[in-house]
């Protein structure tokens, strides 16, 4: 129980950083998709060096460099949010995954756009988006 509890505070903690930080939020998933378009696999430990490549603001991407729960939970709500990025974001099963992330995000940050609301739900669809395109 300590694990998810403490998972819930991660998600709060990411859930906080969007709130205040909505326009790195953005660049944060601009990035993350143009590299997904360059056929980039997208981890923490790479993103910073790959958007670095890219001509991209680096700036933002210091902070995920240093935390990986921050960027463990943002992922997660990237590909909630656009399943097709689970093509270049992998995941590693964690206490993070037995959280309810899309009743965070609405407590926390507000309304969502979500496709789905948990990561096991985004790749369900990624799955159905990607049978429908054969």
């Amino acid at each position: 129980m300590a694990d998810v509890d403490r998972a819930g505070q991660m998600v709060a903690k990411a859930c906080r950083w969007v709130r205040l930080h909505p326009d790195r939020w953005e660049r944060l998933k601009g990035i993350c998709e143009r590299l997904m378009l360059e056929g980039e696999i997208i981890q923490r430990g790479s993103v910073y060096e790959l958007a670095r490549q890219h001509g991209l603001d680096v700036r933002l991407l210091s902070e995920f460099r240093r935390d990986h729960n921050l960027w463990s939970v943002l992922a997660r709500y990237m590909v909630m949010e656009r399943p097709c990025l689970l093509s270049a974001i992998r995941f590693r099963e964690t206490p993070v995954d037995r959280v309810d992330l899309a009743g965070y995000w609405r407590d926390i940050v507000g309304e969502d756009q979500f496709m789905a609301s948990s990561l096991t739900e985004a790749r369900a669809v990624w799955d159905i988006q990607r049978g429908a395109s054969r």
